[in-house]
């Protein structure tokens, strides 16, 4: 009698000798490419030094409350639900820059596989799910408003603070939903909804109630659970949601994003602190291009700028056009 095995991300585990050449061998690598063209989500297990782990989240969960009482922020949650918020890494802080959880050699090997040779990072931002945030979830979306590219130009690898499970809300994902969508699955825009440069008919974020239903009869949702130490790496294109956290701690992860070579956003950039160029230029010498303005100590208020980040072109496209591809 067969066994049905429950659905899940592909997981990639670490063989002594890759772990020892800081490279994952061809089975290994194309492992991860298979599964995220088939998933469009990947866990590599155990790839980042779990001291550098607990030291991020320490520091983190000391400025949450900052964030959430005192802060310019206080009121401004991601995908507008309460219970999750987007928090920056504490990229001004020497004590908490690691190669392996901004560079790391095996996400960064997958970005030069998947997207193209030398791609660029140019978004970073931290996602935490609020303790004791019960029955409050956001709604099936892509972290997408505009008419996005159907082949891989984006994905953003999470580096994941702790264990995730469904007890402390594990994203949900859609997998294999990146393999067909485009912004046709996406609620459009009203006057009132748009942001940035839209026009009302282009695609919000959120994807379409009925669409979500037709893709659950296909293959419906899964909370992907990973431990401490793995990186989950999403393709742009998958959908996701954010998930309610019944634990009483709350549910970190750091996000870097990575952009194929040849898609046009040219004007994507960090900011960080100029004290630290050295670190963030070095890239802990993987092939990745980083984009960043550095700011000095007198500027450093504009780290916040990390917050309002567009993945769209910066050249101008034909609206009507793409809609119809």
């Amino acid at each position: 009698m067969s066994v049905t095995m429950p659905d899940g991300p592909r997981e990639v585990d670490l063989l002594p000798n890759e772990r020892e050449r800081q490279a994952y061998g061809q089975q290994n690598l194309q492992r991860a490419l298979e599964g995220l063209n088939q998933d469009g989500l990947l866990v590599l297990k155990g790839v980042v030094d779990t001291t550098h782990i607990d030291q991020l989240r320490n520091v983190m969960s000391a400025e949450t409350q900052t964030i959430l009482h005192d802060s310019e922020r206080a009121d401004l949650f991601n995908q507008g639900v309460k219970p999750n918020i987007l928090q920056a890494p504490p990229v001004a802080r020497a004590d908490c820059l690691f190669d392996d959880v901004f560079f790391n050699p095996f996400v960064v090997q997958v970005a030069n596989a998947y997207l193209g040779t030398r791609p660029m990072t140019n978004f970073m931002t931290s996602n935490n799910a609020l303790a004791s945030t019960k029955g409050l979830r956001q709604p099936v979306h892509k972290d997408i408003t505009f008419h996005h590219p159907t082949c891989p130009f984006y994905f953003i690898a999470n580096i994941v603070l702790s264990d995730f499970s469904v007890e402390n809300g594990a994203t949900e994902f859609w997998l294999g939903s990146r393999a067909h969508t485009t912004s046709a699955d996406q609620v459009p825009c009203t006057e009132e909804t748009k942001v940035r440069k839209q026009v009302p008919g282009d695609p919000s974020c959120n994807v379409r109630p009925e669409v979500v239903e037709r893709r659950r009869a296909v293959r419906g949702p899964v909370q992907a659970r990973c431990e401490k130490g793995d990186i989950m790496i999403r393709d742009l294109r998958t959908w996701h949601a954010g998930m309610p956290n019944h634990s009483e701690n709350d549910r970190l992860m750091v996000a870097v994003g990575y952009q194929a070579p040849w898609y046009p956003n040219h004007s994507q950039r960090l900011f960080l602190p100029l004290e630290h160029a050295n670190f963030f230029m070095a890239h802990g010498g993987q092939p990745v291009e980083i984009r960043a303005n550095f700011l000095g100590d007198d500027e450093l208020k504009q780290l916040w700028r990390n917050y309002d980040f567009t993945f769209e072109p910066s050249v101008s496209v034909d609206r009507q056009k793409i809609a119809r591809l």
